[in-house]
């Protein structure tokens, strides 16, 4: 498989779970979900974490109803006791703080890690293509092996009939096995290949929407 130097330099294990608090916290800031997403990831968690405290949060602003406005108890005679009528203090709000830089840092340069795809993927290929290599030369040398005994016999004991149709056999049978060997490579690219491209090219968008964007 391809060598990905770039993923040892920081090899941080992904957080699995993330509190609905903070999701909120990020959205009270004025984040939008897309970013939230992006923030979060770059903090090291992961994509099931992500989505399921976005579900959570979402369930929470659904099912939490406002709370009634309290109404001012009068007395008897309709006037408020000066109790109602003191101001309440109010607790001071904290200025909202911007996220530090390091959020909207990549972890690892992002066309890197599509380029790692890319090989990966055409590693995966050359290695099929290899090992069809490597049955096509194994069946050939049969075939040779069989054909030069079949001219020994010829040769030899051209006498001996039912032997050469023996072999002869033997010969079809090899020759059909190869051919159901053949048959079943071929389909394996066939259902392999077209997915292979797609993904090259869904990859290969994704870079150039990302230099565009950047």
């Amino acid at each position: 498989m391809v060598q990905l130097p770039f993923l040892k330099k920081k090899e941080q294990p992904a957080k699995s779970f993330i509190s609905a608090e903070r999701v909120n916290e990020l959205a009270g800031r004025g984040f939008s979900e897309p970013e939230m997403i992006d923030v979060l990831r770059k903090e090291g968690y992961t994509p099931e974490a992500i989505d399921n405290a976005l579900t959570q949060s979402i369930k929470m602003n659904v099912t939490s109803e406002p709370k009634p406005q309290s109404t001012i108890e009068t007395k008897d005679d309709g006037l408020p006791t000066l109790e109602e009528l003191t101001p309440k203090a109010e607790m001071p709000q904290m200025p909202e703080s911007p996220l530090p830089q390091q959020y909207y840092q990549q972890q690892y340069p992002t066309e890197d890690y599509v380029d790692y795809i890319v090989q990966s993927r055409v590693a995966e290929v050359n290695e099929k293509l290899n090992e069809f290599d490597i049955r096509h030369q194994e069946m050939e040398k049969r075939m040779e092996s069989i054909s030069q005994q079949l001219n020994q016999l010829l040769q030899t004991r051209s006498g001996e009939h039912q032997q050469i149709l023996s072999r002869i056999d033997n010969f079809n049978d090899t020759l059909n096995d190869v051919n159901t060997r053949i048959g079943s490579l071929e389909k394996i690219f066939k259902e392999t290949l077209p997915a292979l491209i797609e993904s090259v090219r869904a990859l290969s968008s994704l870079v150039q929407m990302m230099k565009r964007e950047a």
